[in-house]
């Protein structure tokens, strides 16, 4: 299993592009309790995805990923944000020029009490992604799973051979 230093608050797998611009885009609707939802693609070209399998760095040449990405606030003041990021006919290159596929999704979903996100009270993602190769056999798989509990208990949980 490799050493993951990455938050809970801070997956969006192969859609981080896609996220960074959705934060200033839904923070006006944290006052109000209907919540907001917004739906967002970008290029996976040049939108600086990477995935690592070993040695191999593989990096987003083709296809788009989208994110839903939903936040509201309940009665008693909690916010509550979800997010769900897929790809379609997503494309990388290795720096040899190998072609690859990568099919997928990730989510996101949790809850805080600040609108920043900065106090987790329950927070949950999963990453499944699978790369092929041009001939369409598995090259590798990002297949990780994370949890913030109530409690402040985290777990995190890597059953792939690459990573986002």
């Amino acid at each position: 299993m490799r050493n993951r230093t990455r938050s809970a608050m801070a997956v969006a797998a192969v859609t981080i592009a896609a996220g960074a611009g959705l934060a200033g885009l839904a923070a006006p609707a944290l006052a109000s309790n209907a919540g907001t939802t917004v739906h967002m693609s970008v290029p996976l070209a040049g939108a600086g995805l990477t995935v690592t399998c070993g040695t191999t760095v593989l990096t987003g040449t083709g296809g788009t990923a989208s994110l839903v990405y939903h936040q509201s606030t309940d009665a008693r003041g909690i916010f509550h944000v979800t997010g769900t990021g897929t790809v379609t006919q997503g494309r990388l290159q290795d720096t040899a020029g190998n072609i690859y596929s990568i099919s997928g999704a990730n989510w996101f979903g949790g809850s805080t009490t600040d609108p920043d996100a900065d106090v987790a009270i329950v927070f949950t993602s999963t990453d499944k992604f699978v790369i092929r190769t041009a001939a369409g056999g598995v090259f590798g798989m990002v297949n990780f799973i994370e949890h913030i509990s109530p409690d402040g208990k985290y777990f995190a949980f890597d059953f792939g051979t690459c990573s986002d």
